[in-house]
C-alpha cells in the first residue's frame, strides 16, 4: 500500500487510435486463446471492522453483486504469527465470507515483526536482518497453518513483501533483488516445502511495472529461486498505463497479477474515476495478458479515490465498473481475440470458458456521446446476448437481449460507459445471474 503517495493517476491515452468516423468491426474470435484469467479482487487490510452481510454480497457474490474472485488481506507483523494462535482474526471473518461466496484469499505482509528487522521497527523501512531469514519463514508458514488449523481457512498464496522499494512512515520494509534470492531460494521455499503447504509464492509486489524487472529479472533468472515462485506480482502505481508484456512477467508459465492501483485525489465516485481505471485493466488484459487485476482496497477509510466503497458506505462507479469484468469474467475464463481499439474512445476485451460455452464481451466507450459499433463473432455462434451496461446513469444493470443475425450484431454504447456482452454459445445462460446490482 502506498498510503501517502502524492501523485494522481491521469487518464490513460487511448492506445492503436484510428481516426473520428473510420470505426471498425469489432471481430471476435473464438478460437485465438490468449491468458487465463484468475480473477478481480480488492484488499480488506487494516479496516478494522468486519464486513456486513449486505457489504460482503456486494462484493463477492457472483449473482447478487459484482463477484469479485480475489481477496487480499494483511499478514499480521506483531509477533502473532510466531505461534498457531494469531491475533489476526480481524480479518478472518472477511476471509471465510469471500472463501464462502467462491473467492480465493492471499495475503501481503507490509514488514516483518520489528525484532527481526534492522530498524527495530515495522514503519521507515529497515532491512530484515540476515540472522532472522530462517525466523521469518517460519513466521510466515505459521501462518498459513494457524489459519488452517484454528479457522479452516486455505490461503491461496503468500507475497514476499509489499513495494520492497518503499521506506515510509507507515508500515513498510526495504528488500534488495539479492536479498529476496536468498530469502525464497534458502530459506521461504523451502521451508514451505518441508511444511507441505501449497500456498503460493508471490514476488516482487513492486509499487510500479517499471520498477518489475529490477526486482524480477534476478529472481526468474536464477532457476532454484523461479522454482519456488508461483505468482508474478507488481503494482500500478504509474501515470503511464501502456507498457508493454513485460517478457519475464510469464517466465515458466508463471502467472503475473496487478495486485493495487487507486489514486489520493479529492474523492470522485464518478463514472470519470471509473471510466479511468476500466481503461487500466483493458489494458492489463489485453497489453500486458495479465491473470489477475486488484483495485487497493474495498472500503475506503480516507477522503480520496482508494476505495469501491467510502466509510460511511457509499459506493462508487469504480465497483459497478469492475462488476462488469469480476461478474462476468470468472476465474478459469480465457481471453481470446478480438479488436481492440474499432474506433475513437472505444477499447475491447473479450473472454470465454469452452466448457460452459459463456462468452463476454468488455467494452468501453470513454467519448462524451453515443457510438455506434458492430461485433462479429468468428468461429462460434449463439441466438443473443445480454448487455450490462455502468454509465452517468446506470449501475451494472441488464438491458434487452440483443439477437445476433448471420453472426453479428450492432449495439449503440452510451457515452461515458462500460459494457459487459454476455452470451453463452452451447447452452442458455447460466442460472442466477440476477439485475439486483443496482
Amino acid at each position: 500500500m502506498s498510503l501517502a503517495r502524492s501523485f494522481v493517476i491521469g487518464f490513460f491515452f487511448m492506445l492503436l487510435c484510428i481516426p473520428s468516423g473510420k470505426a471498425q468491426t469489432v471481430t471476435v474470435n473464438w478460437n485465438k486463446v490468449y491468458q487465463v484469467i484468475d480473477g478481480f479482487g480488492a484488499s480488506d487490510a487494516f479496516e478494522v471492522a468486519p464486513l456486513t452481510s449486505a457489504q460482503a454480497e456486494l462484493f463477492f457474490s457472483p449473482t447478487a453483486g459484482i463477484g469479485l474472485s480475489l481477496l487480499r488481506t494483511n499478514v499480521p507483523e506483531d509477533g502473532s504469527c510466531s505461534s498457531v494462535n494469531p491475533t489476526c482474526a480481524g480479518e478472518v471473518s472477511d476471509m471465510q465470507i469471500a472463501i464462502a461466496y467462491g473467492a480465493k484469499v492471499w495475503s501481503t505482509p507490509w514488514s516483518p515483526p520489528a525484532s527481526m528487522k534492522t530498524n527495530d521497527a515495522v514503519n521507515e523501512g529497515g532491512y530484515l536482518l540476515p540472522g532472522s531469514y530462517q525466523a521469518y519463514a517460519t513466521y510466515l508458514a505459521n501462518y498459513v497453518k494457524s489459519l488452517k488449523i484454528l479457522y479452516g481457512i486455505d490461503l491461496y498464496a503468500v507475497s514476499v513483501q509489499n513495494e520492497p522499494e518503499g521506506s515510509h512512515h507507515w508500515d513498510s520494509a526495504l528488500w534488495s533483488s539479492a536479498n529476496y534470492v536468498t530469502f525464497i531460494s534458502t530459506y521461504l521455499g523451502p521451508t514451505f516445502t518441508a511444511n507441505g503447504l501449497t500456498a503460493l509464492i508471490v514476488t516482487p509486489e513492486t509499487s510500479s511495472f517499471w520498477d518489475l524487472p529490477k526486482y524480477l529479472d534476478p529472481t526468474m533468472t536464477d532457476s532454484t529461486t523461479a522454482a519456488y515462485v508461483g505468482i508474478i506480482a507488481t503494482h500500478d502505481y504509474s501515470s503511464n498505463n501502456s507498457q508493454p508484456a513485460y517478457p519475464l512477467g510469464h517466465f515458466g508459465n508463471k502467472h503475473l497479477w496487478q495486485t493495487e492501483v487507486s489514486d489520493f485525489a479529492p474523492p470522485d465516485p464518478s463514472i470519470t474515476s471509473a471510466l479511468t481505471y476500466a481503461q487500466f485493466i483493458n489494458n492489463w488484459m489485453t497489453i500486458s495478458n495479465a491473470n489477475a487485476w486488484h483495485y487497493w482496497c474495498l472500503i475506503n477509510p480516507n477522503d480520496n479515490n482508494e476505495g469501491l466503497m467510502n466509510s460511511a458506505g457509499a459506493v462508487t462507479k469504480r465497483l459497478y465498473m469492475m462488476g462488469n469484468y469480476s461478474k462476468f469474467v470468472r476465474p478459469g475464463f480465457y481471453r481470446i481475440d478480438a479488436t481492440m481499439t474499432p474506433q475513437n474512445g472505444v477499447s475491447v476485451s473479450s473472454y470465454k470458458n469452452s466448457t460452459s460455452g459463456a462468452l463476454v464481451i468488455v467494452v468501453i466507450n470513454q467519448n462524451s456521446s453515443s457510438v455506434s459499433q458492430r461485433f462479429a463473432l468468428n468461429g462460434v455462434s449463439t441466438p443473443s446476448i445480454t448487455p450490462w451496461i455502468t454509465s452517468a446513469s446506470f449501475n451494472l444493470i441488464q438491458q434487452p437481449d440483443v439477437p445476433i443475425t448471420g453472426g453479428s450484431f450492432v449495439y449503440v454504447l452510451p457515452a461515458y460507459s462500460i459494457t459487459s456482452f454476455v452470451g453463452v454459445t452451447t447452452s442458455a445462460i447460466p442460472a442466477g445471474l440476477t439485475a439486483k446490482v443496482h
